[in-house]
């Protein structure tokens, strides 16, 4: 699937869940980078771990890097992104927290790429080149053949210029019984020009149904730039009851073509009893007012958790104008924990930052989500520096959102956090 990413290369790029995001190649995980790297010895491992799930015929990436003439030609183009490391897209602060789909190069993968561009890109001697990796067929689905597959009602015409506002799609669901759901997978119809997609759940009973205007609540799945999966650990799942609908939300950015598109989401339903449930909540903040020209404005939202939780996994969602994004977990005990820290948020790939070890939250905890926003014209991204910006859904507008996907601990992490509060006594 391809993403229109504006102003982007796609570049390097992993999508999380596809590969083992954050797991370099045996031999990239310790020592010192070569001086004089060849392509065949040094550089091809790190680059089918690392970029070819994207940049191979018919896959995200603009370009194929399946052969050393096809990375070569790209050489200069390598250097840039991955010395400023915009590419492999991926922003969180790592001496904050651990992720198990981090796609940041370790640094001996990034100097061996950088030592190899500097000698002049040398081929080396192919016989020492890994076995050629095998990939399936980019149109595939990625989890699997799901068990059951939701698309929007009808197709959508994408103009050719303009803009196009956020488009919504109810669908309902079915399932003659609840499903619990352990994988999801978003596909794109044109994906030249869908940027994202987000999916919400309406409840069979609207009046206990989440809000979906707005993207404050009843966020299900989604495919945003870079991210469009996502399994849930053995034991737990998504509810999905009887009757609900499923709202896609798209948004769309013409590229010149009139395209054609219509999205679908698959579902892998749990095949062993859950007894725990995921869920996503979003701490938020809709009452702000970002000055003309200000370059530093801080919006800061609150999550307050009624329940013991296991924080899994976080997704914050800002607009062009988004600068950083902290979350800050606060426990009744007054300690604190910084849980993740993006200091330069990109629109263009928002992703979701899976935790490696998941964090226990007691009942009475507060998650703070401080957002900095850059309304200047100093921010390449902004679309009218002189203007004050609300919160909105359409791109222009923006928004304050922390989701984060939780499920109830198990009674093991339960007394392995008691046992830890105890020892800190």
């Amino acid at each position: 699937m391809r993403f229109s990413i504006a102003g982007s290369l796609l570049l390097l790029c992993t999508l999380a869940g596809v590969v083992r995001a954050g797991d370099p190649p045996e031999a990239a995980k310790s020592g010192k980078a070569p001086a004089k790297p060849t392509y065949y010895e040094h550089v091809a491992p790190i680059v089918q771990e690392r970029c070819q799930v994207c940049h191979r015929k018919g896959a995200v990436g603009p370009f194929s890097m399946t052969t050393y003439k096809e990375t070569a030609g790209w050489a200069a183009m390598i250097e840039e992104v991955v010395e400023t490391r915009r590419m492999p897209p991926w922003h969180a602060d790592p001496k904050v927290n651990s992720f198990k789909n981090s796609r940041r190069l370790s640094d001996l993968e990034r100097d061996t790429i950088l030592n190899w561009v500097k000698a002049g890109a040398p081929k080396g001697d192919k016989a020492k080149a890994p076995p050629k990796k095998t990939w399936p067929d980019p149109k595939a689905w990625r989890i699997g053949t799901p068990d059951a597959i939701v698309e929007m009602p009808e197709s959508f015409t994408v103009p050719a210029t303009g803009v196009v506002p956020y488009q919504y799609w109810e669908v309902k669901t079915d399932f003659e019984s609840d499903k619990w759901i352990q994988g999801i997978e978003v596909q794109i119809g044109a994906t030249q020009v869908v940027h994202h997609v987000l999916i919400f759940v309406h409840y069979p009973n609207r009046r206990r149904s989440p809000r979906v205007r707005g993207g404050l609540q009843g966020y299900f799945a989604s495919a945003l730039p870079g991210d469009s999966i996502e399994l849930f650990p053995e034991g737990s799942g998504k509810w999905l009851p009887k009757g609900s609908s499923l709202v896609f939300q798209v948004h769309y950015t013409p590229d010149g073509t009139k395209r054609v598109d219509r999205s679908k989401i698959g579902l892998k339903f749990a095949t062993t009893k859950v007894e725990r449930r995921v869920q996503t909540v979003a701490l938020n903040q809709t009452r702000f007012s970002i000055p003309a020209g200000e370059p530093n404005h801080v919006v800061r939202g609150t999550y307050v958790f009624k329940e013991d939780k296991m924080l899994l996994a976080m997704l914050p969602h800002m607009h062009l104008r988004g600068k950083g994004f902290r979350y800050l977990l606060r426990r009744p005990d007054g300690s604190s924990l910084a849980l993740l820290s993006v200091p330069r948020y990109d629109f263009n790939w928002q992703n979701a930052y899976r935790l490696k070890n998941p964090v226990f939250v007691p009942k009475g905890s507060k998650v703070i989500g401080v957002a900095t926003f850059d309304n200047s014209d100093q921010n390449p991204a902004n679309p009218d520096p002189t203007k004050t910006v609300r919160f909105g859904e359409q791109t222009w507008d923006e928004m304050m959102i922390g989701y984060m996907n939780v499920v109830d601990p198990t009674e093991s992490q339960r007394a392995a956090y008691a046992k830890q509060q105890q020892t800190q006594k």
